[in-house]
Order: C-alpha cells, then sequence, then structure tokens
C-alpha cells in the first residue's frame, strides 16, 4: 500500500470558547500518527476529530503508513513547523528520535502534547524540555494480560512474547508487564522475547520460526494485536490454534473477531479516542495560555473471550428520565465493548412491568441481569425467581431488600451525596434560613439515602429548618405543580433541595412562571444536561454529580469479570461531585 497522509479539516472558526485570535495556521492543531493503516489510531483519529468538530477546532491528521518510518514522520513534524502550526500533537513512532524535532517546534513556539506513546524521560531531560503526556499506563496493561494468561495456566507453562519495535517506549513496558507478571512467584518459563516490530506479517515469519524451535508452547503474549493475529495464523499452519493462549494489546476489530471464535483471548482497551480526544482538548487549553498537567491518564479495559455473545439483560426503572438514559447509555456502551448481547426493557416507573419484564429476560435466558429498580421491595420477587433459575443479578443505583440474593451493586454513595448537598447550602445560608426539600419515589433507596444524608447535615445547624417537604416523584412535572401550590399560599424559601434534577428544574420553572424570585440557593441531584446547562446559566446554583453513564459500565465491567470467574466487591461506588456557579 502507498504511503498515504490524510488532511481533514474540520472547520474554519477559531477557538470561540477560548477567544484566543491567531491568524493564519497558528489556530491549526495537527495530529500526527505513526500508522495510517492500524485500527488502533484510526479510533484516535476520530475522537480528536470528533473533538475538533464539535468545538469549532481547525484540525488536521497526518501520518505514515508502517510504524517503522521514522524519518518520514520527522518530516512530517518538520513541515508543520514550516507551515506555522500552532499545536501538534503526535504519537510518535519512536521515543527517543522524534525528541529534537519537536524541541524544534517548541522553540519555534508551537505546542506539543504527546499520546500514547511516552516520549524517553532521559531523553527529554537531555534537550532540556518537558511534554505533556496523554494515554495509558502500558506497562499496567500488559500486567493485566499476564495476570490473566497467568491464571488460565495455573503459574505454570511455557510462555513466548512477541515484543513491540525495541526502543520504543510503549514496547518496553508492555514486555516489562508481560514478563514480570508472568514469571513473579510462578513457575512459569518465557521460552523466548523478539520483537516483530508491531506488524502482522513479520509477527507471522517470527512466530513460525519460534514453533519449530519450541513445539511446545502454552500461551504467547503480544504487545499489539496486529502481531497476535499473525500470531494465530501461524498457529493455524501448525494446527494449535485454541490450543494455546494468545493475549495481546488494543482491542483492534479483527481481534475481537478472534476472541469470538475463540481463537484469541484476551486483549487491552486502552481508548485511542480518549487519547485523540483528551490530545486535541489539551493542545486548545495551552494555545488559550493554560498550564496543562505533566501527565493525563486514559482507562484501560481487559477484554477476554468469555464474554463474547453472553446474554446481559437491562431492565431500566424509566427510559424517560435523563438521569436513566444516560446510565442505559452507559450499559450499551460497554456491552459493545466486552462484546456481550443485551436484552432491554423500560418499566416506566411500573412495579408491575417491571416484574414481568424480568420475568422474559428469564425466559429467554440471560446469562445475567442487571436492574435499576423501580422500587425496594417490589422488585424482590423478581430477583428471588432470577436466582431460583441460577441467573447471577447486579443492581445498579437503587437497591432491592433482597441484596443477599444481588451479586453486585453499582451505586454513588447518595447518603454522602445528601450531606454534600446539605454541607454546601448551610454554607450559603450562613446557618440561617428556611429550606423546601423535593422527595424522590418513596419506597427508593436513592430517595431515602439522600434525604437522610441531607437531613442528617442540615440538623446540624440549629438556624437552618426544613419548612416544607414535597413527594414529587422525581418528576419534573409534578415538582413544577407541588411548587406553584406553594406559591400561591404565599410560602417563601431561602433554599431548595431537590432529591434529582428533573424535580429542581420543575421548582425553577414555577418560580419563573409565578414570576417571584427564585430563593438564593437551588440545589439538584445528578448532573443531567439540562441541570448542567441550568448550572452554567447560573439559574440553578448546583448539582451533585453521580455519573450514572459510569454506573452503567461498571454494571457491565463486573458481569464480565463474573464471565471470567473473578471475585466481586459487594458494593462498587462511583465518585461524586459537586457542580457549582462560577
Amino acid at each position: 500500500m502507498f504511503v498515504r497522509m490524510i488532511c481533514i479539516s474540520v472547520c474554519f472558526m477559531l477557538f470561540m470558547q477560548t477567544n484566543v485570535v491567531l491568524g493564519g495556521n497558528k489556530g491549526k492543531v495537527a495530529l500526527v500518527m505513526k500508522s495510517l493503516s492500524n485500527p488502533f489510531f484510526l479510533k484516535m483519529e476520530a475522537g480528536g476529530k470528533a473533538y475538533a468538530e464539535k468545538n469549532n477546532i481547525p484540525f488536521q491528521v497526518f501520518g505514515v503508513e508502517r510504524e517503522t518510518e521514522v524519518e518520514r514522520q520527522i518530516s512530517i513534524v518538520d513541515n508543520l513547523i514550516s507551515s506555522g502550526y500552532g499545536a501538534i500533537v503526535i504519537a510518535p513512532a519512536d521515543s527517543k528520535k522524534l525528541v529534537p524535532v519537536c524541541k524544534k517546534a517548541m522553540d519555534k513556539g508551537i505546542v506539543l502534547v504527546n499520546i500514547d506513546n511516552p516520549f524517553h524521560k532521559e531523553t527529554l531531560k537531555a534537550h532540556k524540555i518537558t511534554i505533556p503526556f496523554v494515554g495509558s499506563d502500558n506497562r499496567a496493561g500488559a500486567s493485566m494480560v499476564g495476570n490473566y494468561i497467568r491464571q488460565k495456566l495455573g503459574n505454570k507453562g511455557r510462555v513466548i512474547v512477541i515484543e513491540g519495535i525495541r526502543g520504543v517506549e510503549n514496547a518496553e513496558l508492555r514486555k516489562k508487564g508481560f514478563t514480570e507478571t508472568l514469571t513473579s512467584g510462578s513457575q512459569i518459563e518465557i521460552l523466548a522475547s523478539e520483537t516483530a516490530n508491531w506488524h502482522k506479517d513479520e509477527a507471522f515469519s517470527l512466530m513460525t520460526n519460534l514453533l519449530q524451535k519450541y513445539p511446545k508452547v502454552d500461551a504467547v503474549c503480544c504487545a499489539n494485536d496486529n502481531m497476535a493475529l499473525g500470531v494465530i495464523q501461524s498457529l493455524d499452519m501448525f494446527g494449535l490454534t485454541g490450543s494455546v493462549w494468545v493475549g495481546a494489546y488494543d482491542n483492534i476489530e479483527e481481534a475481537r473477531h478472534g476472541m469470538r471464535n475463540s481463537r484469541m483471548h484476551a486483549t487491552i482497551e486502552q481508548h485511542p479516542e480518549l487519547m485523540g480526544q483528551f490530545g486535541v482538548e489539551l493542545a486548545v487549553r495551552a494555545l488559550a495560555g493554560e498550564k496543562l498537567p505533566d501527565y493525563t491518564p486514559t482507562p484501560l479495559d481487559l477484554i477476554t473471550f468469555e464474554s463474547f455473545d453472553k446474554k446481559v439483560a437491562l431492565s431500566i426503572s424509566h427510559h424517560k428520565n435523563p438521569f436513566f438514559a444516560s446510565l442505559e447509555q452507559g450499559v450499551q456502551k460497554a456491552a459493545d465493548l466486552f462484546g456481550v448481547r443485551l436484552l432491554l426493557a423500560d418499566a416506566g416507573n411500573d412495579d408491575a412491568k417491571q416484574l414481568i419484564d424480568i420475568q422474559k429476560f428469564i425466559e429467554k435466558k440471560a446469562d445475567i441481569i442487571i436492574i435499576n429498580p423501580t422500587n425496594v421491595e417490589a422488585v424482590s420477587p423478581a430477583i428471588e425467581i432470577a436466582e431460583a433459575a441460577g441467573i447471577k443479578v447486579i443492581t445498579v443505583d437503587r437497591k432491592s431488600l433482597r441484596e443477599d440474593l444481588v451479586i453486585s451493586h453499582i451505586a454513588s454513595d447518595n447518603v454522602a451525596g445528601g450531606r454534600m448537598a446539605g454541607e454546601f447550602i448551610a454554607n450559603q445560608l450562613n446557618g440561617k434560613g428556611n429550606i423546601l426539600e423535593l422527595e424522590g419515589i418513596p419506597g427508593t433507596s436513592a430517595a431515602h439515602e439522600r434525604g437522610m444524608g441531607f437531613n442528617e447535615t442540615i440538623a446540624k445547624s440549629p438556624g437552618i429548618k426544613i419548612a416544607a417537604r414535597e413527594i414529587a416523584y422525581f418528576d419534573r412535572e409534578k415538582a413544577r405543580e407541588a411548587v406553584t401550590r406553594l406559591l400561591k399560599k404565599g410560602d417563601s424559601f431561602d433554599a431548595i433541595f431537590a432529591h434529582n434534577d428533573e424535580m429542581i428544574l420543575g421548582a425553577i420553572e414555577a418560580f419563573e412562571s409565578s414570576a417571584v424570585p427564585l430563593p438564593p440557593v437551588t440545589v439538584g441531584f445528578d448532573a443531567i444536561p439540562p441541570a448542567l446547562e441550568a448550572v452554567k446559566q447560573k439559574r440553578l446554583t448546583a448539582t451533585v454529580a453521580q455519573k450514572p453513564e459510569k454506573m452503567g459500565e461498571l454494571a457491565v465491567q463486573n458481569a464480565a469479570r463474573i464471565f471470567r470467574g473473578e471475585d466481586l466487591p459487594k458494593v462498587t461506588l462511583v465518585d461524586l461531585e459537586l457542580v457549582r456557579q462560577r
């Protein structure tokens, strides 16, 4: 394939959000990748491009065909310097050889951001420069694969390691992660550790030679998926496919196909789309004059063959609620990542319908059921039926009374979130005032726990009292109606706390419709997009963010861990954050 260079201009407006005014190419961000043929880097490009388009950033992509074309990549950077680009986001083909040209760019006032493959620290030091890095911990990711293979081998066996380009930082880190984890405290022998330079064809030739030298191999660990695919071709030729464990790195689509067919067994998703996105975002921030962090991490996920085509069912309490819609999006995203088949049902806040939906999941022989309960009590019979059918249950956000039958519960610490809201309101009121509390659905753990944490905190301030409580069932319209009634009675408040954002937005609408000034402090819970926009517009004082999409992702991640036979903590908590006006 001929060397190609993709240049994608995504817009002509310049950094409206940062108010940076630059001329010519000074406002452009270039993404320089080390392979335009590797699917991993296509994901990286997509992430950078999507962020640029969303934020009106002039953006172009460049790269080389094969990752060994170091001089060609140096030439690309030189051309970008001559063209006067404002920022270069680079995944270097070599951790040392690209440093001098990057210093040259920095000396010309060009912003540099390093992604994916970190520059060699000593080489950066020798050139007296620092470059912010975005990427995953390659050593930790390889250790995850090494630990998986080690468990499958029962701590003994014969393993071959196929390395990336020697001297390249991420290749060296992955090699260390594999070998250290495989051999520490085990009887595993590393038969050989040799390079195939990231390439499928070289890995095929190398593995063919190694199999002739070492006919008895139990596992192969490859520093990327491309090389693993070449290894599998060689195993095919020797009739060993399926009998030799194969672990790799990158989670490209062809490797996922291999796992679906049990020809490959494990890989690492290191989210190249986030590397592209974060790299461009940091470049924009630097062009706006902001100091950047030295390191911005991207997450790692172990993807294994056990979860592919397993049936995971999700019973959501109410899809029309933006919070639960976001939770569902997280489940869908993770289901795609881990290769599971997803069954979905929306209970529409109807306890009886949720029971029927779960019964249907059981009839369809779901392997795991994720339940976001409509009610802490009403869902219990369905969990008991699932348990009797041998189907494991994960609950998310809201608990069940039968938590003893639930293998994993994913949630925010709602009590802590209520306390967070209470402390913020008490501080804003300087210890004195009247509060309206809008409560969620009675019988749900979220309403109970948020209210408990909030009221425990407010009780510590004698000058503050809960002047009124209204049950609004987590519903915007019901909250609007309840607050309208209170306003017609002439009630007034210094602050409002609602157990979710839908209710606080309904309360705000009631005040706006009644032409009554809003209380000085209004606080919601969930950080749904309309609430975040209201904070930005200074219509809402604050909201407690509990990251529902992350909850959904973790629910499926825990399901994948169950399929691998791992032990899970009974409860997995997602961090909370108070989002407030600035």
